[in-house]
């Protein structure tokens, strides 16, 4: 009697996956097949390792599971955000053709849901589609509760060391002493000490740090003064030298030797791993402000789809659910610095570089408070403009 029911155990278990399966099939992809063959569109940045696979992929899918569908997915890259989300701007306030898909910061895709050129998201992208994402990802990628765009990947900002150049690292273990010892290290040797690649998520994490949200708006304008505190040391290094501009190019000059340190987005040190030589880099504790405690903030990278005929936005459906899935997105991501939305990160490259910046990336994770931020339009305009004044006021102080 015991083995019958243990057969009927088994046949019951095996009945409930199958019909599970098929629930979640017709549930839902079936109602996405478009009714016609459909060529879709996707704009996003190609600037860094990970994305510049991300042409090949998009062939794959268009001769594999796209194909089966008679979807086909084109792509076109820009070379910086700041020149996507400019030619974006220009075409929404032009009212002009959007691209079916676009990679972005979700920061952004809420602008552009503000702006209402979103397809209804909540359409085709649910409490289903979320649960399979990093719970903080898809807290980011949501507006009001509702996904405006799909997460793909996260990244954050690391501090980066040349031994070589600089190795006594506990006489910059917050950002005070890291600044007074920039100070003095210029009028030494004459050479900036450090520099900052992404000031938005920059100042976003030392707020963070003192407990504070950071709206992004100029230091200039605003009344909060830890905003003020923060943008004053930055502002009187760089005034004494210490502090460089070096825009995209600050993983490079620390791996050369050009300057001491950088505080660097964790995809920047694997865009130049070629050029590091992890025996001469060390990645220390990330310097947090003297009066307060470390915080740990993700940028997150999403894609999101516009509003247009419902073949278009079915097919975009359909690939953004097969490359936001685990059984890709995680082997997209690989060993980029980025961290995947959903499955595991790869822990293997061909870069000895790659298992140290793991290892300050999980140290961060670990060992900080973790702060989430809902995606916001508000923020997208600011943080953009800001990074925008920084730039020209840094670039003046050198």
């Amino acid at each position: 009697m015991s083995r019958i029911r243990y057969r009927l155990g088994i046949l019951l278990s095996v009945v409930l996956i199958i019909a599970g399966a098929v629930y979640i099939y017709f549930a839902h992809y079936a109602p996405l097949k478009p009714d016609a063959d459909t060529e879709v569109t996707v704009w996003y940045v190609n600037n860094d390792r990970m994305w510049q696979g991300f042409a090949g992929l998009a062939d794959n899918y268009n001769n594999g599971e796209g194909g089966k569908y008679g979807i086909t997915v084109k792509v076109k890259d820009f070379n910086s955000s700041a020149e996507l989300y400019k030619e974006l701007d220009k075409r929404i306030e032009e009212k002009g053709s959007l691209p079916d898909m676009v990679v972005c910061d979700t920061d952004y895709a809420a602008y552009m849901d503000e702006k209402g050129v979103l397809a209804e998201m909540s359409s085709y992208f649910g409490s289903w589609e979320a649960s399979a994402f990093s719970k903080e990802m898809a807290e980011a990628a949501s507006m009001n509760g509702t996904l405006v765009s799909l997460p793909v990947a996260a990244e954050t900002n690391v501090f980066m060391v040349n031994t070589e150049v600089f190795s006594d690292i506990s006489a910059i273990s917050n950002f005070e002493k890291l600044c007074s010892v920039a100070d003095e290290y210029y009028s030494r040797n004459g050479s900036s000490f450090f520099t900052i690649t992404d000031y938005s998520l920059f100042f976003r994490t030392a707020a963070a740090q003192l407990k504070d949200d950071f709206s992004a708006v100029s230091p200039h304008d605003t009344s909060n003064k830890n905003c003020k505190y923060i943008y004053k040391l930055l502002a009187e290094t760089a005034y004494n030298r210490g502090f460089g501009v070096a825009g995209g190019e600050a993983t490079k000059m620390v791996g050369e030797g050009i300057i001491a340190c950088a505080l660097i987005p964790s995809s920047e040190v694997m865009r130049c791993a070629y050029a590091l030589d992890a025996d001469s880099i060390e990645f220390a504790a990330y310097p947090c402000m003297k009066d307060g405690e470390s915080a740990y903030v993700e940028k997150v990278t999403g894609i999101t789809m516009t509003a247009s005929d419902s073949n278009s936005e079915r097919a975009s459906a359909m690939f953004i659910r097969w490359f936001t899935s685990p059984e890709v997105n995680a082997p997209f991501v690989g060993d980029s610095g980025y961290i995947p939305a959903s499955g595991a990160a790869v822990d293997i490259s061909d870069y000895d570089i790659y298992s140290e910046l793991t290892a300050a990336i999980a140290e961060r994770r670990n060992n900080s408070e973790r702060y989430t931020f809902e995606a916001s339009a508000d923020y997208s305009v600011n943080s953009r403009d800001f990074d925008e004044i920084l730039n020209t006021i840094m670039d003046s102080l050198n």
